[in-house]
């Protein structure tokens, strides 16, 4: 899911102001929902944030949901079957389901999304991820990234005026490949309602991995008419809904609008007329637009939860969940300094992370002993990995100098920027790192504060040194954390890359064995450790409040946040 699933950080100090209720939206039968930041794209095909994935949840719908208890229920599909070996799935399309736009969703809307998000020159961050789990994808990839590079040769050869006839034959040599492949891969449209998948392994997790954004369906008649990959989603009318709300206003950096679908097949289900989610970076401006009654929910950070707490007014609204989240620095390990694992790691030591809960988040968030967190199988596989830091056994400063000495540079040359969001929270997080590094190592880190969207970017284009980021679960396994960093994923921003690491997640895939699979992602999470592309800090609880009239509205570690069902009172 969730960071979903690179998401922004959320936390800061402040103090209570106003004396509203928080009696919410003015408008009867509509809530209003922080959001904090814009989303950074709400192509399904595209995006990689949770914020995106909140957004989505409410206007599309995918071959199945997932309930309050994570658990898969008919969305477009009213049935599946899944084979005894977990490699074939066969999802049964129910009939009369919309688009916005008048059209039928049919299987082939599925196909054409899948067909999108595993053409190379789109470069869908989870491309990568999704790919091996289908038959054929990675061949696929591969085919449509020689026709790009053969349409580039023939763009060019144009431009020059020179002659064509070999690109030419090129590019209709690589459609033609394009093609082939397609016809043994492993999704097809059987009929309008009928979709299979023929997978590489044994995921048993599959049909609720089908409920995540980049597998929603995308009608391509009007994904071209509004201006295809580059265009499409990104304002409110350019783009088509299948879900319980539609999208009727986007003012980017201040909020989105939906209002109940009345096409949607389940639209006697829905109670609400509209959701807003709002976008307030400021944590002081969230808390006084609550208790002035003009939104409903908002996350609580740090000292706002314990003084709300002791008012009377406020403290049974208040609500915490565990989302799943394990938040870390991210390195860029192609960096000088930075591409030296006892470098990394002495950062890494360097930040206490039990002193940043106790003094920032200031909730029931706990320190980050793995990169799988407890909210993961229920919690069984976290355990059986254990602590693999060891914090305090381990001198940060030793790290710093075995480092120095093994890449014979100074402390006076290690300078990094860390990139942050540009909320109050945000700045927060990556000044605590800044002090820790700079008073335990002497070593600095400027922080450079940028919007979400930027700063989503620069991790995609591996713009960065250092980048407090998150992840979230897109589903119930390990493996939605563990396969981030094989060599080229489109999420491994920090071009981290380890053959044994890579083959480990490979095998971890295909065995049907879970005794020997979980042997294989200890194996990963030691890997991790030892070679530290990424330095745990915590895993994330939230701490949020809903005016009193909200009832019905669904938070968890996989579908956060979740107000189809939601009502007022």
């Amino acid at each position: 899911m969730k960071l979903k699933k690179l998401v922004a950080l959320a936390l800061t100090a402040t103090m209570l102001v106003g004396c509203g209720g928080g009696s919410g939206s003015s408008d009867e039968n509509a809530i209003s929902i922080d959001l904090t930041q814009e989303p950074p794209q709400m192509n399904s095909i595209l995006t990689s944030s949770t914020g995106s994935g909140n957004v989505l949840r409410h206007c599309m719908e995918g071959l199945v949901s997932l309930d309050e208890n994570s658990e898969p229920v008919p969305g477009m599909a009213e049935s599946w079957d899944v084979s005894e070996d977990y490699r074939t799935v066969t999802f049964h399309l129910r009939k009369g389901a919309k688009w916005s736009s008048g059209e039928e969703v049919t299987a082939k809307d599925f196909v054409f999304a899948l067909d999108q998000l595993f053409t190379t020159s789109n470069a869908a961050p989870y491309s990568g991820s999704w790919a091996p789990r289908i038959v054929g994808a990675e061949d696929y990839m591969a085919a449509t990234e020689k026709l790009a590079e053969a349409e580039s040769v023939l763009s060019k050869a144009k431009k020059d005026k020179g002659d064509t006839s070999s690109a030419e034959a090129a590019v209709a040599a690589a459609e033609a490949e394009v093609a082939r492949v397609h016809e043994s891969i492993g999704y097809k449209a059987v009929d309008d309602y009928t979709l299979t998948f023929n997978l590489t392994g044994p995921y048993e997790y599959f049909v609720a991995l089908t409920a995540f954004y980049n597998f929603l369906p995308v009608n391509e008649e009007e994904f071209n008419k509004l201006g295809g990959i580059e265009s499409y989603a990104t304002e409110a009318d350019k783009m088509v809904y299948n879900g319980p709300f539609v999208i009727t206003d986007w003012t980017h950096e201040d909020s989105i609008v939906l209002e109940k679908n009345p096409d949607y097949w389940d639209a006697d289900s829905i109670k609400l007329d509209k959701i807003t989610f709002r976008m307030i970076k400021d944590s002081n401006t969230r808390l006084n637009e609550y208790q002035a009654g003009s939104i409903d929910v908002i996350e609580l950070i740090g000292d706002q939860v314990q003084d709300l707490q002791k008012d009377d007014q406020y403290k049974d609204l208040i609500k915490e969940f565990d989302d799943g989240s394990n938040f870390y620095l991210q390195y860029n390990v192609t960096r000088p300094g930075l591409n030296n694992a006892n470098i990394r790691k002495a950062i890494t030591y360097a930040v206490d992370a039990q002193q940043f809960i106790d003094s920032i988040v200031k909730n029931g968030s706990t320190v980050a002993n793995s990169f799988t967190p407890p909210a993961i199988s229920n919690g069984e596989f976290a355990a059986s990995v254990g602590d693999v830091y060891h914090r305090d056994s381990v001198d940060p400063k030793a790290l710093l100098e075995q480092g120095l000495a093994e890449t014979g540079l100074t402390v006076d040359e290690l300078n990094f920027t860390m990139i942050a969001d540009d909320t109050d929270s945000a700045k927060t997080y990556a000044a605590f790192v800044q002090e820790q590094v700079k008073s335990k190592l002497g070593v600095t880190i400027e922080v450079k504060a940028e919007t979400y969207k930027a700063r989503i970017n620069d991790m995609n284009n591996h713009n960065f040194d250092i980048v407090f980021a998150g992840w979230g679960p897109d589903y119930n396994d390990p493996m939605t954390f563990l396969d981030l960093f094989v060599t080229g994923a489109g999420n491994n921003s920090g071009l981290y890359s380890n053959p044994t690491y890579d083959s480990l997640v490979e095998q971890a895939n295909a065995e049907a064995d879970q005794t020997r699979r979980n042997e294989l992602m200890v194996q990963i999470e030691q890997i991790l450790a030892q070679d530290c592309p990424i330095g745990y800090v915590y895993n994330r609880k939230k701490s949020y409040i809903t005016s009193e009239r909200v009832e019905g509205l669904v938070r968890t570690a996989f579908s956060d946040i979740d107000a189809r069902h939601a009502s007022v009172k």
